[in-house]
């Protein structure tokens, strides 16, 4: 019997008889599969003309065809009914600027949109070179016009940017891996995208300002976001994390991030970045957005680290670009300006998760007040009280600038001294985002209504004094770096061994960057891999189970079909051989483009 099923906006449809499923003149529709979608599968829907498009979690796929009745006959489509973008998605009032998603990257498509916005009166801001996306200024009655093309996934509107606002350098390690391999970020570039900052503070004099699309005459808060990175030291108090990089600015207002990002990851280019800090954002928001799916495509088509402040809210309302899963998300903790972690409290300072559809965010978390750092008043100007989120993020992001300089030097892969490039022999985004999260240093806490629990802290406070450590502990290695080197296909397993002394905690973390969501499904995640780690006597840990509560996971559970990120901490292992596996539980989207095939990769770190 054909299951046929039902979404908003969508037609009534009778069991057991082929639809004549009524949809937009353009021939969108929703169709859902006798389960994961094979490439056999979609080389017949080519054929037939059919056009898969992005995957909506839950509810299918919107393809585009004209014989609709045709598709729904096939043996393995569950059901068909009619796809525009849901008015919840079209949002009304505020503000008249709004982000157009389409159905999938089709550069015709996006010109197709452009000319029917300007057909319907609005006008096009922006064509976006991601072929995914354009900027618009519509009334309401335009933008719910544009939505129901078949070419448009979603229209989201696009509400102002603004911001959140020499303790850390100890407390995360930097002095430590300084004192003990010289690292200060020689040949690190990273990007600080930020309203505006003083180019000529005399903090960012020995290495110039690399300005990237533009500068703005609002200077105070970026110019306290880039020093925490970049200063130079010229007064030690105020030294940043990575005082020897070279530091890249650029004002948030670019026309087109995708497009901004390519440039600043281009090998050939003058930036060669390999993070991007952000402190700002647009207004808050508790769900997956088209600025959130954005934020995922730029990820998953450029390979960088972006870190993001969550916000300062005191609740789950955070920035919409916070909520993109393959970016790093950033809490913050009030430290009260001392070394000791035992008196830092969440306080009902920084915004928190979970996310709507229940991920795990933040995913780290930094100081949150009482940071000393540069000053926008004049070029010799410093404060010691910059904060918020937006000040967690430089902190966050400047540790990964000095992970991504270890890397460079052979730490993870056989001792220091290789002093490769830095930019062309990074780990890949979800590695690196991996790699934090597996070192970070936990709070301790109980309960998911405890003051620091999970979805305040994330998973602690990054730490390259750890990661130094731990390689450094095992012969300039890790017991196990997978760094999206192996591939599963649906359905497929991967499976590692480690050994296991007994005397230390095992944890595993699984990191993998997803192809974007669909701001219309109630999940963002597109694919689901699934940690499980299995002890020496057959006790079985799924990831973050028992994690929501504490620091340590409980045994058992069921696999996570909801996080990017899975991690299985076991405070006192079993002394043997463990068993560490990836499962491919759904792979609905190509996520390994090199490939023909539909495939995943994924980061996989076990210390």
């Amino acid at each position: 019997m054909l299951r046929l099923f039902a979404v908003a906006s969508a037609v009534a449809l009778t069991l057991g008889v082929a639809p004549a499923v009524a949809a937009p003149v353009e021939g969108a529709y929703l169709v859902r599969f006798d389960g994961v979608l094979t490439d056999a599968q979609r080389i017949q829907l080519r054929a037939l003309g059919a056009r898969v498009g992005t995957y909506v979690t839950g509810s299918g796929y919107v393809v585009r065809t004209k014989d609709a009745a045709r598709v729904s006959r096939l043996p393995y489509v569950r059901g068909v009914s009619a796809y525009s973008a849901p008015a919840d998605v079209v949002a009304f009032g505020g503000s008249s600027r709004f982000l157009i998603t389409l159905v999938d990257q089709d550069a015709a498509a996006q010109q197709s949109v452009a000319s029917l916005v300007s057909s319907v009166g609005g006008k096009v801001e922006n064509v976006s070179a991601s072929r995914e996306h354009l900027t618009a200024v519509l009334t309401s009655a335009q933008a719910a016009r544009v939505a129901r093309s078949a070419d448009v996934l979603a229209v989201g509107a696009v509400g102002e940017e603004s911001t959140d606002m020499a303790i850390s350098r100890e407390s995360g390690g930097a002095n430590y891996i300084e004192t003990a391999g010289g690292y200060r970020g020689q040949g690190v570039r990273g990007e600080v995208m930020d309203i505006g900052m003083r180019a000529t503070h005399q903090e960012f004099r020995a290495r110039p300002v690399i300005i990237h699309n533009g500068n703005t005459t609002e200077v105070g808060h970026g110019t306290s976001t880039y020093g925490q990175i970049f200063a130079s030291g010229v007064s030690p108090a105020h030294r940043g994390l990575l005082p020897q990089a070279q530091g890249i600015f650029a004002k948030s207002s670019v026309p087109d991030r995708y497009a901004h990002t390519k440039e600043l990851v281009n090998p050939a280019g003058p930036y060669r970045a390999v993070f991007q800090s952000n402190s700002w954002g647009n207004s808050l928001t508790t769900s997956y957005t088209s600025i959130s799916q954005q934020m995922d495509r730029i990820v998953f088509d450029h390979d960088i680290l972006i870190c993001q402040s969550q916000s300062n809210a005191g609740t789950r309302n955070s920035r919409p670009q916070a909520w993109a899963k393959n970016v790093l998300s950033v809490g913050g903790q009030y430290h009260y300006n001392t070394l000791s972690r035992a008196d830092d409290k969440w306080n009902n300072g920084a915004s928190i998760g979970p996310a709507a559809d229940g991920r795990i965010k933040p995913e780290i978390s930094n100081f949150y007040d009482r940071i000393d750092t540069t000053s926008g008043n004049s070029d010799t100007a410093y404060t010691t009280s910059f904060g918020g989120t937006s000040g967690a993020t430089p902190i966050t992001c400047g540790n990964a600038g000095l992970l991504f300089q270890m890397w460079a030097d052979g730490v993870f892969d056989g001792g220091p001294g290789k002093a490769r490039d830095v930019f062309a022999s990074r780990p890949h985004a979800a590695t690196a985002k991996a790699l934090l999260i597996n070192s970070a240093d936990q709070f301790p806490f109980s309960g998911t209504t405890a003051d620091m629990t999970r979805v305040h802290q994330g998973w602690g406070t990054a730490s390259v004094r750890n990661l130094y450590d731990s390689a450094k502990a095992s012969g300039w290695k890790l017991p196990l770096l997978v760094n999206e080197t192996d591939l599963v296909s649906n359905g497929q397993v991967r499976r590692y061994t480690v050994s296991s002394s007994g005397t230390k905690p095992l944890k595993a973390t699984l990191a993998y960057t997803d192809p974007a969501g669909s701001p219309t499904a109630a999940l963002a995640r597109v694919n689901d891999l699934t940690l499980r780690v299995t002890a020496p006597n057959g006790t079985v840990y799924y990831g973050n189970n028992g994690l929501l509560a504490g620091n340590w996971s409980t045994p058992g559970g069921s696999p996570n079909a909801i996080d990017t990120v899975e991690n299985v901490f076991v405070e006192k292992p079993a002394a043997g051989t463990w068993t560490v596996e990836v499962l491919a539980s759904q792979v609905n989207v190509d996520a390994h483009v090199e490939t023909t095939a539909t495939d995943a990769d994924f980061a996989l770190v076990v210390s």
